[in-house]
C-alpha cells in the first residue's frame, strides 16, 4: 500500500476567491462546492470532530494489578526493547525464517552498520531472545515464542499509520468493507501542498477508462468534462448518480448548466433521492472509494486494484444507490 500526499501539478485548478466564490482558473481539477454536494454538511461517512474519539484501555491497568494474563511493567520492557531498534526486529525475523545465520549475512539482511548490528546482536544474546552458535546466531524457544505475534504487531502498525489519513474521516465499521481490504488500496490525501490531489485522482481514473460508474456526493466542471470525454469515446459508457441538491445547482449554475445539459445527453445521470454517504467510482481496473468535507473537497481517495471482494462491495453499494434514483429528467 502507498499512502501519498500528491504535491504540484496543480495549473487550472478551481480555487476560493477572497469573497468565498470559487474562482476558474482552467479545466484541469479542483471542486466547486456550487456545482454539487453539500456546503453546509460534512461528509456524512467522515467524522466531523476526530480528535474526540475516545479510546478505552481495559488490559492491565497500570502493570500494577490484573489477573491471568495481565500486562506486567516486565513485559512492556521487553516490548519496548525489542521494538526499540529495527535492527532487532528484523533480526528476530530473519532468525526465524531462516534458521541459523552467520553475522556477516544478518548484517546484509537487516542492512545495518557493522557495529549497531553486533551492539544489537549482543543485547538480543544477553536478554536470551537469541543464542550465538558455532554455526551462527539462532533464535531460541524464547525468541520463536514471542516472535510471530511481534511481526503481527508491526505489521498492524505499518497499515494503521499507513491508513491513519484515511481513517481520520472515514467510518470503517458503516462502510460494511473489511478494513484489511484496505491494505491493498493505494491512498491519496488532501494536504495544505495540494488539497485537490484526491479530485485529480477521480478525474484521471474517468478519462483512463471506457466504462464508468460514479456516485457522487460532490461534483464539478473537470469530473463532468472527464465524463463527457469518456463517454464520447468508442464504447465509452457512463453512468453518474448525483444527488438531488448537485442536481438543482447544476441546472440552475449559469456556468454549468450547458455543460451538465451536455452530460446528460452523452452519459446516464441519475437523481438520487437523499445524501450519498460517500463516492464511488467503478471501472474496469478497479475500484475508487472517499470521502468530502464540510468544504466539498475530497479529503481522502482509496484506489483499489481489480479484487472480487471489492468489486463485488463496490457494486452492491451502487445498486442501493440506484434504488433511491431515477433518470434526470427535462425541464421545460
Amino acid at each position: 500500500m502507498s499512502a501519498e500526499g500528491r504535491s504540484g501539478g496543480r495549473a487550472g485548478v478551481e480555487t476560493r476567491g477572497g469573497d468565498g466564490r470559487m474562482s476558474d482558473e482552467g479545466e484541469s481539477s479542483g471542486v466547486d462546492a456550487t456545482a454539487g454536494g453539500r456546503p453546509e454538511e460534512a461528509g456524512s461517512l467522515g467524522r466531523s470532530d476526530p480528535s474526540a474519539t475516545e479510546v478505552s484501555r481495559t488490559a492491565g491497568g497500570d502493570g500494577g494489578e490484573g489477573g491471568d494474563g495481565a500486562v506486567t511493567d516486565d513485559a512492556i520492557d521487553e516490548i519496548a526493547f525489542l521494538t526499540r531498534s529495527p535492527v532487532r526486529v528484523r533480526v528476530l525475523d530473519s532468525l526465524r525464517r531462516r534458521g541459523t545465520v552467520g553475522k556477516r549475512e544478518l548484517r546484509e539482511r537487516v542492512d545495518g552498520v557493522r557495529t549497531t548490528v553486533s551492539r544489537n546482536l549482543n543485547a538480543l544474546v544477553e536478554r536470551g531472545w537469541i543464542e550465538d552458535t558455532p554455526d551462527g546466531y539462532e533464535i531460541t524457544d524464547c525468541g520463536r515464542m514471542i516472535v510471530d505475534d511481534l511481526m503481527a504487531l508491526t505489521e498492524s502498525a505499518s497499515l494503521a499509520v499507513e491508513l491513519r489519513p484515511a481513517l481520520r474521516w472515514l467510518d470503517v465499521e458503516r462502510l460494511g468493507l473489511d478494513l484489511r481490504q484496505f491494505e491493498r488500496a493505494d491512498i491519496t490525501t488532501a494536504d495544505s501542498t495540494n488539497p485537490y490531489a484526491p479530485v485529480e485522482e477521480q478525474v484521471a481514473l474517468i478519462q483512463r477508462s471506457t466504462a464508468v460508474r460514479a456516485a457522487l456526493p460532490a461534483v464539478n466542471r473537470q469530473i463532468l468534462q472527464a465524463c463527457r470525454r469518456t463517454a464520447r469515446t468508442d464504447d465509452g459508457e457512463v453512468e453518474i448518480v448525483l444527488e438531488s441538491a448537485a442536481v438543482d445547482r447544476l441546472r440552475s449554475a449559469d456556468r454549468y448548466a450547458e455543460l451538465f445539459a451536455d452530460v446528460r445527453r452523452q452519459c446516464t445521470v441519475l437523481e438520487y433521492d437523499g445524501t450519498l454517504p460517500y463516492y464511488v467510482g467503478a471501472t474496469a481496473e478497479g475500484v475508487q472509494l472517499g470521502t468530502t468535507d464540510g468544504d466539498n473537497l475530497v479529503r481522502v481517495l482509496l484506489r483499489f486494484d481489480v479484487d472480487d471482494d471489492v468489486r463485488a462491495w463496490a457494486d452492491d453499494r451502487f445498486e442501493r444507490f440506484e434504488q433511491r434514483a431515477h433518470t434526470v429528467e427535462e425541464r421545460e
